[in-house]
């Protein structure tokens, strides 16, 4: 496996040809199925994270399975499950709001 990346559809990171929708949640929101279109600079791969905008923040789901179109290149269909992220110190969690 490759090293895992992160994709930002984070708030100011949605765009024309970089955005995605939500098409199924599972129970609290742990699991969800989305469909998107766009990557940051590498297709993005099962085991990878996305940032997902959640209000002003981003929510962080790493990628279970991903199936991509042929037409447009960069569309996929992605099975996602809850990934939130971890700091070593505070202050290291205070920078990332």
């Amino acid at each position: 496996m490759s090293e895992q990346r992160t994709h930002d559809f984070g708030p100011g990171h949605r765009r024309w040809g970089h955005d995605y929708t939500i098409t199924r949640r599972g129970e609290g929101n742990l699991t969800i199925k989305a469909s998107g279109w766009g990557h940051d600079g590498a297709l993005i791969q099962e085991g990878d994270y996305l940032l997902l905008q959640s209000g002003q923040r981003s929510t962080r789901y790493q990628v279970t399975s991903i199936r991509h179109l042929m037409d447009p290149p960069d569309m996929w269909h992605a099975e996602l499950a809850f990934a939130p992220r971890t700091y070593a110190t505070q202050a290291e969690k205070d920078a990332a709001r």
